[in-house]
């Protein structure tokens, strides 16, 4: 390589910047699974399943390419490599794109480059490029198995296109270039739609190489960036295959789907042919680019294909042109107003559905959102303050100036001041310095080229502030949602890479020569404050390459479930990793999960109903195929059926069916109602009784399972109180009467209580899921059998989580209080019978596992732990564990008192500017304010509840203390809880009293 050249030292800088952030990548690359979407990916991408919608079916096809030659068991890595093949490759075109965004005021002769011009370009892309490869956001997408890093990398390369575009434009041929970026859009499509917003950033690099700026110019390559952008989301993307089915329909099936696709693509090219004859240039390149894309769309025609083989995994079921597009059009996550809708108001203290108003930013109906949106005073408040400031800026000052923990809704931090959070490995602190370096390096980019600057502004705008609008994301996100912004991050690191050439060049007018030693000391020195102790401070918490929790999480459920059971679960934590344990590794393919979400639409239902999951047969229902297509019609409300009485529901106990009248393979052959095995695995056998047993004596069993169930409040009507069912809870119910209490029924442990149905009285205990027993009891903890939930425990797996090397963030931290919860409940268990020896075990078994000191997840979890050693007279180990948790519980009470203090210094506020504005005549706003306060003061239970939480925690240390015999240190926290909480909170002050206190908190 002649590194004389240009070309020879940007390649060459090139490859090291992909070899550098792919090192990275790989050092820290997770082994397998994690939480949310990963585990699905892998899963779907490993069989070419459907995943949910609008689906990834490109990203499926690749990340099928990358593992199809792995055995099971590095399946997962070789797909989670995709991801960080994809984001290094990302890093590496963000180096180039700088480098070509610095060459627009360098001399375009390159002979006359000084060593300082190369040296600010060559220095500054790469401390822009390996900048962004470690930011929070960027990196935690790297290292797993999603779409986000694919994204990425399309919306890389549609931007490097563009600029090489422009370093052509006055070439012959030079539209192939912009001929390869609509069939990057097209490509893209099938990974995710975040990339169509580059549309704007080539529209206006187009446009400043065309065009002379006037605002007119300008406004109409704003309007002909936008048509290019609907044309393809929503016109290619969703109206066309409305269209379809409409042609479909009005010629009775004549033109059907698969024939007015074949039209659209003739006449498009029949298009193109005539353009190119008649030489209309434009025309041509548009039609051409139009058809780029409908190749690259057409990735999709993968979810019609594989729906159609009904794979275990196939979400929403489109093998139709109708379901097709309920899929691409994401129906079941229903609409969300971004313009006009109905919104929150202030003085109603709810939604108000008198008037529709326009930008619509507190538009849910639940409760527990509309408490939050009280807070504030408008909709535009809500929509700076957590919209923008709370769901963008934050996650914005996570990338370059510091991120407070790893807790939910954490805040920023930025290396000055105190921090209640100094020992969370995720405590990230950047003193602000790459923020300030690509502020100046957006300032300097201005000055040198605002057509540039302007547009690279527009894609900061456009994948930041634009997708927050779109989304209008309501309060209590069960995740954050940092990742929806990188492309946002992406554009900032260009002004990174920027600033630190603007430095170099900087120098060069100071000290008024070619200083090389000076220059290399900048860049040295930059790089070392900025993406070397990046690269430290989040090395730790992105490395994941000892991470199993997720399948181990997986394997544990379903090795708790008996076989061929069937495992309800609530959402994508307690679902995916199983899906994934399932497809990829073959764990425990006889259960059958059903996710209680899904359980609400109709395809979920008849695929449980209808079909073989590799050995695990269809489930029973009662319902028919065509009940269940109309299952929804109860929400119309026009029938009495369609409300829910508050009943006793009973479910009858065959004693005679249990005792095995239907064990054996012909009689269970009809009981499943089968028709033929499982195509899946046609030498699967069926399970027989003895396999599905209780381990109770059939005899000992209920006649009936009864109990009441509630229903959901709905409201008031005409003074009465108004219940309804989901359908979900309509299935639940389903099954367990279907069944005849022969296939075993689970709930897993992290179902929510109203998933549960109020059938906790027939819960009991195995292991992580709580088996549907006919036999009444007093809850799922106190029909715990020991010996059965201790063989379930002693086949769990806990791999790594006993290694402090190993980074886990709050998810799985909050996961692992699941697990000692059932071993302290599995050594309470033994220590009602007696046995205060093995209870010990147990509890000793359990913190072998999961230490807490490489594992502290809540501290409420640990103090109840130390409580329970104290229970049965281990006191050291309770004391122990008392004294490491006193200190974040004084903490903890402290952050619980400062917000109840705050909020409640705000209802006081609004008190007395209510009595101002009544004092003054202005009886409006006093009602209005009154109104607020009135909310507030409803809100402010949650906190005190918070607050007697943590208050709670004192007592059981303070009980701890006591029953240890050291009542000095016991009266010392009593003390404290008072100090604290300034005697609101006021704790026993004598033994007797605290056993009291703790007795009544447990209900013992």
């Amino acid at each position: 390589m002649n590194f004389s050249t240009h070309v020879s030292r940007n390649r060459l800088f090139a490859i090291l910047v992909f070899l550098y952030s792919f090192v990275i990548y790989l050092l820290t690359l997770a082994p397998t699974a994690s939480f949310w979407d990963s585990g699905e990916f892998i899963a779907v991408a490993h069989g070419l399943q459907v995943t949910h919608p609008p689906g990834a079916p490109l990203y499926l096809l690749i990340g099928r390419i990358f593992s199809m030659f792995a055995s099971p068991e590095w399946v997962s890595w070789c797909v989670n490599l995709l991801s960080a093949v994809a984001s290094a490759l990302t890093v590496m075109l963000l180096y180039l794109i700088i480098v070509r965004l610095v060459r627009e005021w360098l001399p375009s002769d390159l002979s006359k480059w000084t060593i300082g011009d190369c040296i600010g370009m060559y220095g500054g892309a790469i401390i822009g490029a390996v900048t962004f490869a470690v930011t929070d956001s960027f990196w935690f997408n790297a290292v797993e198995a999603e779409v986000y890093a694919l994204s990425m990398f399309f919306t890389a390369i549609a931007v490097w296109l563009a600029l090489k575009w422009s370093e052509v434009h006055d070439q012959p041929g030079n539209e192939r270039w912009l001929v390869l970026i609509s069939y990057m859009f097209g490509l893209a499509m099938g990974v995710h739609l975040l990339n169509l917003l580059v549309i704007f950033f080539v529209a206006l690099i187009i446009y400043f190489k065309k065009y002379d700026f006037s605002i007119i110019s300008l406004s109409i390559a704003a309007v002909l960036a936008s048509a290019s952008f609907l044309l393809i989301y929503p016109f290619t993307m969703k109206s066309i295959a409305g269209m379809a089915l409409s042609v479909s329909e009005a010629t009775f099936g004549f033109i059907n789907p698969v024939l007015f696709f074949a039209l659209i693509g003739f006449l498009v090219v029949g298009g193109i042919l005539y353009t190119q004859k008649m030489g209309y240039k434009f025309a041509n390149i548009f039609l051409i680019s139009y058809f780029m894309i409908l190749i690259g769309f057409s990735s999709y025609s993968l979810v019609i294909i594989r729906s159609i083989a009904d794979p275990p995994i196939d979400e929403n079921d489109p093998e139709t042109i109708e379901a097709f597009i309920k899929y691409i059009n994401r129906d079941q996550y229903g609409d969300t107003p971004i313009l006009m809708g109905y919104s929150y108001n202030n003085d109603v203290g709810g939604l108000d559905r008198s008037s529709e108003k326009l930008f619509p930013r507190r538009h849910s109906s639940e409760p527990r959102h509309q408490q939050l949106y009280a807070d504030y005073s408008s909709d535009m408040s809500y929509f700076w303050g957590y919209q923008v400031y709370h769901m963008y800026i934050r996650y914005f000052n996570w990338q370059f100036i510091g991120r407070e923990s790893d807790i939910q809704d954490t805040g920023t931090a930025t290396g000055f001041g105190q921090s209640d959070y100094k020992d969370n490995h995720a405590h990230n602190v950047y003193y602000f310095l790459p923020f300030l370096l690509g502020l100046f390096g957006m300032l300097y980019h201005f000055q040198k080229d605002w057509k540039r600057a302007f547009s690279v502004m527009a894609l900061f705008l456009m994948t930041g502030f634009f997708i927050l609008i779109y989304l209008n994301q309501t309060p209590f996100q069960p995740r954050e949602r940092d990742y929806s912004y990188v492309g946002s991050f992406f554009a900032f690191a260009i002004w990174i890479g920027i600033g630190a050439t603007a430095l170099i060049d900087w120098l060069r007018q100071a000290v008024k020569k070619e200083n090389v030693p000076a220059m290399y000391g900048v860049l040295a020195v930059v790089f070392t404050v900025v993406p070397a102790w990046m690269l430290y401070q989040n090395y730790h918490d992105h490395d994941r390459s000892g991470n199993y929790a997720a399948p181990d999480y997986a394997w544990n459920l379903l090795q708790s479930v008996a076989p061929y059971g069937v495992l309800f679960t609530n959402g994508d934590n307690d679902t995916f990793p199983l899906w994934y344990a399932q497809e990829v590794e073959g764990v425990r393919t006889d259960v059958r999960v059903a996710n209680l979400s899904l359980l609400n639409t109709d395809w979920y239902i008849k695929q449980l109903k209808n079909q073989w999951s590799h050995e695990s047969p269809p489930i029973k229902f009662a319902v028919t195929d065509e009940q269940i297509a109309r299952l929804e019609d109860k929400f119309s409300s026009q029938r009495a059926e369609d409300w829910w009485t508050p009943q006793t529901v009973v479910v009858p106990v065959d004693k005679n069916l249990l005792r095995g009248k239907v064990d054996n393979p012909e009689n269970m052959q009809q009981w499943f109602n089968l028709q033929s095995k499982s195509p899946l695995n046609p030498t699967a056998d069926l399970p027989s009784l003895n396999q599905m047993a209780f381990d109770i004596p059939v005899d000992s069993l209920d006649d009936q399972v009864d109990w009441f169930f509630q229903g959901n409040f709905l409201g008031n009507f005409q003074e009465q109180e108004i219940y309804y069912t989901r359908i979900q809870d309509d299935m639940v119910m389903d099954i367990l009467k279907s069944n005849d209490w022969i296939r075993p029924v689970y709930f897993a442990v992290t179902v929510s209580r109203d998933g549960q149905i109020g059938l906790q009285n027939y819960f009991r205990t195995e292991g992580q899921a709580y088996r549907v027993v006919p036999k009444k009891g007093e809850g799922p903890t106190q029909s715990l059998n020991p010996t059965t939930h201790g063989q379930r425990l002693r086949t769990f797996r806990f791999r790594n989580l006993d290694n402090p090397n190993v980074y886990y963030d709050e998810n799985v931290r909050r996961m692992t209080e699941n697990y000692r919860e059932l071993i302290t409940n599995q050594a309470m268990a033994w220590y009602r019978f007696g046995n205060r020896d093995s209870a010990a075990y147990w509890l000793r078994w359990g913190e072998q596992k999961i230490p807490f000191d490489v594992i502290e997840s809540d501290i409420g979890s640990t103090i109840r732990y130390a409580y329970r050693f104290a229970q049965i007279g281990e006191h050291e180990d309770a004391t122990r564990l008392a004294d490491r948790s006193l200190p974040k519980a004084e903490q903890a009470l402290k952050r619980a008192m400062r917000t109840f203090n705050s909020y409640a210094e705000r209802i006081d506020a609004l008190r007395e500017q209510a009595n101002d504005a009544r004092t003054n005549g202005d009886l409006a706003k006093a009602r209005s304010l009154s109104a607020q306060s009135e909310v507030l003061i409803q809100n402010i239970e949650s906190y005190r509840r918070e607050l007697y939480f943590n208050a709670g925690n004192f007592a059981l240390l303070q009980n701890i203390y006591y029953s240890a015999g050291n009542a000095t240190k016991a009266d010392q926290v009593r003390m404290m809880s008072e100090m604290i909480s300034e005697g609101m909170i006021p704790l026993p002050k004598n033994q007797v009293d605290s056993d009291d206190q703790v007795r009544s908190m447990y209900g013992e």
